[in-house]
């Protein structure tokens, strides 16, 4: 991004945004002044604010850790909010930031002028990861395109791995402090964001993969109503296979229990744990992650402060949701990054083969002497033959199975009680950044619609169907933003096609792609066959899909 300062001059009242002699904005919050800096975006140069790091809850240390956020303690002078250096533990190969438990702060960026408040729209971005690692950084990549569209954008870190989402599946670790975090971070921005020329009651929350689960969580939760007006949930949902711990929380907890202290064993009570784990320092729960890793929401017992007390399936099925327009959708082949590894398609491949009852999803409950039929029969969605005969039908299954399926179910549901667009992201272009391929698969694989969304990439360096496509997207995402709709209007960018909602009784979607299409019944080779099997097998209530 290219830095610059805006030399302005404003009265110092609660609520307004002053300036100090060199130019740096100043906005006076109920928790106490911050200072940000000023900025251009890469596209239309265009001065915008940022504030970077701002506390939204108190650090999540000592005898906090594990506990619900409590909100931000107010402070003397002026904050610096000109960086966010500070990421929650957590597995990740992609970042040398120091990692800490006080990490909980929010960014916004804005382009509103300073003392100004226009009330513009808000996007809450929340990011993906696994729930394992991810943080808010516009390092790399950043909001300009969307705040081009006159919309105030949020960031923000939340916990994750065991500390964001261990449970003991009791009251003493509840679990869901990541979600928490999120659900703290969207009150203060329903508080805070009309400083920042922002209006409360239009904000929509976004995120990619975790992220997008993390969404869609906020629309099953009690908790959350009120705090957005709108959601978009890019490859990921609450329905999707790892998107909960399902039956395996309390193991995992005492997993890393016993990584720590090698005696602990469940004779131990959960306050044992707990005792234990407050006892040690953070880096003593990080090092475990590498045995313990698969971390993620549960469905917590009935007690003050809980997120979700219920199945996410039975929640959005009998409609007990934040009924709230939604946006949603995948890319063409979600997993065609495993066509890099061929070992681990063989090693998959030589297992279903060998069992098909491996194929099947443990939420669905099957009985035990029905799960070679039922499993024969999801093989059978994708090859005639054998998967080590069609590695292709390995990569098309582990989309659908880990991604699509859990994203189609949550939208079909939901459209009974709210608008629901639904999208497929096929276009494969440089911009995308993958290489990966394999005959017979999609080549839009994970995450990468968001290199057509996120700022980071010099245009020019790139063919005129990707930049197209970018404002494609970008147009398709703030116009939701702003008008609930992604297509409130026919435009050229838009191939004049206006972009229909889905209905139960009729699955309607557009195809992102160089050429725009509205089609019928997304992944109809694969989908409504799982719907049969599911129909057929599952036993309910189910928890995910």
């Amino acid at each position: 991004m290219i830095f610059g300062f805006l030399i302005a001059l404003a009265l110092p009242i609660f609520g307004s945004t002053v300036k100090l002699s060199l130019g740096e904005p100043i906005i006076t919050l109920p928790n106490g002044k911050i200072r940000g800096y000023v900025s251009k975006t890469l596209g239309k140069q265009q001065p915008f604010f940022a504030y970077k790091g701002i506390p939204y809850a108190v650090p999540p240390i000592g005898n906090l850790r594990f506990k619900d956020p409590q909100p931000a303690k107010n402070w003397n002078g002026i904050f610096n909010a000109t960086s966010n250096t500070k990421i929650c533990y957590q597995i990740s190969t992609k970042t040398h930031r120091p990692q800490t438990e006080d990490c909980l702060y929010i960014n916004v960026y804005t382009t509103v002028e300073p003392g100004a408040n226009p009330r513009l729209p808000v996007m809450v971005s929340i990011y993906g990861g696994s729930f394992t690692h991810g943080f808010a950084s516009t390092d790399t990549v950043g909001p300009d395109y969307i705040m081009e569209k006159g919309i105030v954008v949020v960031t923000f870190n939340y916990r994750v791995g065991p500390f964001g989402f261990i449970s003991t599946g009791d009251d003493v670790i509840p679990g869901n402090m990541g979600l928490k975090d999120q659900r703290l971070a969207l009150k203060w921005v329903h508080d805070n964001i009309h400083l920042f020329g922002g209006d409360p009651n239009k904000v929509t929350i976004q995120g990619q993969s975790a992220g997008g689960a993390s969404v869609t969580y906020h629309i099953l939760s009690p908790s959350s109503s009120g705090l957005f007006r709108a959601a978009i949930a890019n490859s990921g949902s609450a329905l999707c296979i790892w998107a909960n711990q399902r039956n395996h929380a309390v193991d995992r907890a005492y997993g890393i229990a016993r990584a720590i202290n090698p005696s602990f064993s469940s004779k131990n009570s959960t306050q044992d744990l707990l005792k234990l784990l407050l006892s040690v320092d953070a880096e003593k729960i990080h090092d475990t992650q590498n045995k313990y890793n698969a971390w993620g929401p549960v469905i917590e017992i009935e007690h003050e402060g809980a997120f979700i007390t219920e199945s996410m399936y039975e929640a959005v099925k009998h409609g007990r949701i934040n009924k709230v327009p939604l946006l949603i959708g995948f890319n063409s082949e979600e997993e065609i990054s495993k066509a890099a590894d061929l070992k681990y398609l063989s090693t998959k491949s030589s297992s279903w083969d060998h069992n098909s009852a491996y194929l099947i999803n443990e939420d669905m409950n099957i009985k035990s002497n029905v799960s070679i039929e039922a499993g024969t029969e999801i093989k059978r969605i994708y090859t005639a033959t054998n998967f080590t005969d069609d590695l292709g039908a390995v990569i098309r299954y582990l989309s659908d199975d880990q991604f699509v399926r859990g994203i189609l179910r949550f939208a079909e549901l939901q459209s009974g009680y709210s608008d629901v667009y639904v999208y497929e992201f096929s276009y494969h272009g440089r911009l995308g950044k993958n290489n990966v391929s394999y005959p017979g698969c999609g080549r839009v694989q994970h995450g990468e619609e968001g290199n057509y969304l996120w700022a980071g990439s010099k245009l020019s360096d790139y063919p005129k169907s990707d930049v197209t496509m970018l404002n494609r997207y970008v147009g398709f995402i703030t116009n939701f933003v702003n008008h609930l709709n992604p297509t409130p209007s026919e435009e050229e960018l838009f191939q004049h096609l206006r972009w229909p909602t889905v209905k139960p009784s009729n699955y309607r979607y557009m195809e992102i792609d160089e050429n725009l299409a509205v089609k019928v019944n997304p992944r109809d080779a694969s989908y409504s066959k799982w719907v049969q099997v599911y129909d057929k097998y599952a036993v309910e209530p189910l928890i995910s899909y």
